[in-house]
């Protein structure tokens, strides 16, 4: 019945998915001149579905923020929510850079492993071969990639153990104060999967002493600027009077301020565009920024030993990236990041093409459920092979 010799074809209801969500439902009847349009048509739906779930979501919960769905790097839906500024009624754009939380891992990493393929370290190098007076052995640069050092996390360092003196504590005041007050650690060296902040802000300090620029420049210059990321940036203390350009906010509207642990960069410190991530999965997913190899060993679960992911075993981390294997066994390749009322998501079909990119400036939980959104872009998945049939 699609054959290309029909001048005009509808769509019948092949099957129903129950639900708001039902992209199927919305194809029902359908009309197109060629088979070549059945994508189209079926792309425009989706995108008016997705647009639909976020215009309740706005309602419902008062989301606030940026989206962003592509397919193989073209969007399918963008949209913005809310404000960037409240006090004045600013409205975000696709443009406005939100604070990226922990999804700047993703950055951290990928310059990490650039520097290996440029042979400049190894992931198998130790810690102490960059700061002797690191001191704790037998803790490597790939432990850091993969959450596996046992390290205890700075966010959870009391003022007392800090120092009262500190107003903000930095890259350099943490390897300081590693190295003189040697906190203890959670476990050994390659024991078990434990999330850690620490680990990326050692790793951000080690991208300083082997590219001999400090965080903020390399970023920019090897990977925001070639990329004409424009709206990406390195949050630095000093930067307020232009940080402040998207503001964020607890859930009624109370600006979120900085505080001690905001002069530290690697596990997060990165503000973004939805519309410049979609640029950064570009990247990635062309092989512009590291090999396929590489990659490929960015994406590998690196945490199967029995103490990991007991609960969760469908889940994992790699090097910079979270994964939960799906029902083909490959994995939803994401990051997601939580930080003075961004909650966000950066979440990679690799495998089918599809991204989702959820940049929220105002504390909301809900931005993490996606799911609504990856039932329909499944959905479309039947359409995609539905025109790959002509």
């Amino acid at each position: 019945m699609f054959g290309a010799a029909l001048a005009l074809v509808c769509m019948p209801v092949v099957f129903a998915v129950p639900g708001n969500n039902n992209l199927l439902a919305c194809m029902a009847n359908e009309c197109y001149d060629e088979p070549s349009q059945i994508m189209q048509i079926a792309t425009a739906k989706a995108g008016e579905l997705i647009d639909s779930f976020y215009q309740k979501r706005k309602k419902l919960d008062g989301f606030n923020g940026c989206v962003m769905v592509a397919k193989d790097g073209m969007p399918i839906y963008s949209g913005a929510f809310g404000y960037g500024n409240y006090a004045t009624k600013d409205t975000l754009t696709l443009q406005s850079p939100i604070q990226l939380a922990s999804v700047s891992k993703t950055f951290t990493a990928t310059a990490i492993l650039l520097l290996a393929e440029e042979g400049l370290l190894q992931l198998e190098d130790s810690i102490q071969k960059f700061f002797p007076e690191f001191p704790y052995s037998g803790i490597t640069v790939q432990m850091l990639l993969s959450h596996r050092s046992g390290l205890s996390d700075y966010i959870y360092w009391d003022k007392s153990f800090i120092g009262s003196d500190v107003a903000y504590l930095t890259n350099d005041k943490l390897l300081e104060i590693i190295a003189t007050k040697k906190p203890a650690v959670r476990t050994r060296p390659d024991r078990m999967f434990l999330y850690c902040n620490t680990n990326y802000a050692l790793l951000a300090s080690i991208i300083e002493k082997v590219s001999g620029m400090n965080y903020k420049k390399f970023m920019r210059d090897v990977f925001f600027s070639p990329l004409g990321m424009s709206s990406t940036y390195v949050f630095t203390v000093e930067d307020s009077d232009y940080c402040y350009r998207t503001i964020n906010y607890e859930s009624r509207w109370k600006e979120w301020k900085y505080g001690m642990f905001d002069g530290v960069y690697g596990d997060k410190g990165i503000f973004s565009s939805a519309e410049d991530m979609l640029k950064w999965d570009n990247a990635l997913r062309s092989g512009l920024l590291l090999s396929k190899e590489a990659l490929d060993e960015a994406y590998k679960p690196r945490s199967l030993d029995r103490y990991s992911f007991v609960k969760e075993k469908e889940k994992n981390y790699g090097y910079g990236w979270r994964m939960t294997k799906q029902p083909d066994k490959s994995y939803l390749i994401y990051h997601n990041g939580f930080w003075h009322g961004s909650n966000n998501v950066f979440a990679r079909n690799l495998q089918d093409g599809y991204t989702i990119i959820v940049l929220g400036n105002k504390y909301n939980q809900n931005n993490y459920w996606t799911q609504p959104v990856w039932d329909i872009l499944n959905q479309l998945k039947t359409f995609e092979n539905v025109a790959e049939m002509q």
